[in-house]
């Protein structure tokens, strides 16, 4: 079954796990670790490694202890408004972790999930069709949830699901937004400064353009389709556009929906690369870089 509690995690297991992801980070590859998923930005791991009970998702790491109490703090707010207004949210719990070099790492704390309990096992193993359960209930999360000023990354693989709940497992990156419709989340220098500064601006356009579309219902349909292709399930499309059209007063626009993905599939390796590019220049001044760089496609450790 899906957990219903938060796995109970103290200060020495969270001092343990950041020094196994730190030197994974620095070894560029993560085979010693259980790797349940690459963020742009956060790494979830399984925890422990062998048999995992919790699940670690470490975010960015910042000089200032009160830099990373700000980030887990609205990660924390960001649930606390999505249980409100009733979506059913895995547990979660924040936490700040010194690093090994005086520094500090934000982290959020959830219960490990089976993988037959993700949404993403569902679809890749059952055949589509526009009356799934799955479709039909993540379909309805987006209904209720999906609004100008609170709303979820909706893509399939952010949910846990036991064939009658759908629950929302991704957390890391608060979609909120203000009376003035701009983003409610401060975006750092130091998680631009996972790219080389002629590349930023043209990167964070890309994150606020996908962003936007989450306050929106057919936007927020449109690319749950893209994203679809994304993990290579594009034999679910059809069957999805037809469960969400069932809801909006518009047609999903499937031959947009392939131009956007190619489009995808141009833009970010092209970022991935500049993130390497980065990555090389602050290693060779001596410094620290604090992510894993991935291929997003295959999950590749670049």
């Amino acid at each position: 079954m899906i957990p219903t509690s938060p796995p109970d995690v103290d200060d020495a297991t969270l001092a343990e796990a950041e020094a196994a992801i730190s030197a994974a980070i620095a070894a560029r590859n993560a085979d010693s670790l259980k790797v349940l998923g690459f963020g742009e930005i956060s790494v979830a791991v399984g925890w422990p490694a062998v048999e995992p009970t919790m699940v670690l998702k470490r975010l960015a790491v910042y000089e200032n202890r009160s830099d990373s109490v700000y980030d887990t703090n609205a990660i924390a707010d960001y649930v606390d408004l999505l249980t409100a207004a009733g979506a059913a949210v895995l547990p979660t719990t924040t936490h700040v972790v010194p690093t090994s070099d005086g520094r500090f790492a934000g982290y959020a704390v959830q219960p490990f999930v089976p993988k037959e309990f993700l949404a993403e096992t569902t679809i890749e193993t059952d055949e589509p069709r526009p009356d799934h359960p799955l479709l039909l209930a993540l379909r309805e999360f987006a209904v209720k949830h999906v609004t100008p000023e609170l709303s979820a990354d909706m893509q399939f693989t952010n949910f846990a699901w036991d064939g009658e709940r759908l629950v929302l497992i991704d957390i890391t990156t608060p979609i909120v937004f203000n009376e003035a419709g701009e983003f409610d989340f401060r975006i750092s220098d130091e998680l631009l400064a996972a790219l080389p500064r002629f590349m930023r601006g043209a990167a964070l356009k890309e994150t606020m353009s996908i962003l936007n579309k989450y306050r929106s219902l057919p936007d927020t349909f449109q690319l749950v389709l893209v994203l679809l292709h994304r993990i290579g399930q594009a034999r679910w499309v059809p069957a999805a556009a037809k469960a969400f059209e069932e809801v909006i007063d518009t047609t999903l626009d499937l031959d947009a929906v392939v131009a956007d993905y190619k489009r995808f599939k141009k833009v970010i390796p092209v970022i991935k690369r500049s993130a390497m590019l980065q990555r090389w220049w602050i290693t060779k001044r001596g410094g620290s870089y604090d992510g894993f760089i991935t291929d997003s496609f295959t999950g590749a450790v670049l």
